[in-house]
């Protein structure tokens, strides 16, 4: 099975599944910039881009809330060689990840590490501030000339495994008879190390008229060491735009395969 690796695109949160928003259905265009390069430059991706490899893609999305239904279609543009076309979907309780090479729908319903937690319509969203800050409140203006308001978050996302294994390390030293001076340098260094592993975010999420947030993000900066990845929504149509058996349709395009463990 050939398998195109994300960089979680994280969107929506729990809030949509607990009535806070009053729409059921949502289409959203997203273009999708990720730089790679030298550490240095990459944090200033705006006037370094010419010392930068660049690769643009944009992502689709359609999600029926009410029926726990979403689709996520990502196509890379002209000269994106980092990834193929492919696509999630949730279509009544089944999981599956779009082959466009193999013209397969992988069903991962039956594995965990396979099913899709969108934040659209899951019990177990992928969107979760990690001691995000408010950083800022502003108004951004839409491709369409819309102006909505916006709060900024930031926070950083530590893989499982690297937290974990710091934590037993910090423990360690904490235990240890070593001086304190030396004790405080060495957690500091490796509270450091951790922090620069771990991946960062900007989110501008979207704020309608009543100050409510909605957990949908309009603009999104996901950054590493090496990489930064820009996501910026082109357009958000709610309760319109929107096809009512796109899910039915774009599965009955594949031949379903079922992933066992």
């Amino acid at each position: 099975m050939r398998r195109t690796a994300l960089i979680t695109f994280i969107i929506f949160a729990t809030t949509l599944l607990v009535g806070k928003v009053s729409f059921g259905t949502i289409y959203i265009e997203i273009e999708k910039i990720r730089y790679e390069g030298d550490a240095e430059l990459i944090k200033d991706v705006e006037n370094n881009s010419d010392l930068l490899r660049k690769y643009r893609s944009t992502q689709k999305i359609w999600v029926n809330i009410a029926e726990n239904s979403y689709l996520m279609i990502e196509e890379p543009d002209k000269g994106n060689d980092l990834i193929e076309k492919y696509g999630k979907l949730k279509y009544k309780e089944r999981h599956y990840t779009l082959d466009y090479g193999l013209n397969f729908a992988w069903d991962g319903t039956d594995i965990p590490s396979e099913r899709i937690y969108d934040n659209y319509t899951s019990d177990e969203p992928n969107y979760i501030f990690y001691k995000g800050k408010l950083v800022k409140k502003v108004r951004l203006t839409m491709p369409d000339g819309d102006k909505k308001k916006a709060h900024i978050y930031a926070y950083m996302y530590y893989d499982t495994a690297d937290e974990e294994q710091t934590n037993a390390y910090i423990q360690e030293i904490e235990s240890s008879d070593m001086p304190q001076e030396d004790k405080d340098r060495e957690i500091q260094a490796a509270r450091e190390a951790l922090d620069k592993k771990a991946v960062k975010y900007l989110e501008w999420i979207w704020v309608d008229e009543d100050n409510n947030e909605l957990q949908i993000f309009l603009r999104k900066h996901e950054s590493t060491q090496n990489t930064k990845t820009e996501y910026n929504v082109l357009k958000i149509s709610v309760d319109r735009d929107f096809e009512d058996r796109i899910f039915e349709k774009t599965l009955s395009d594949f031949k379903v395969k079922v992933i066992k463990g």
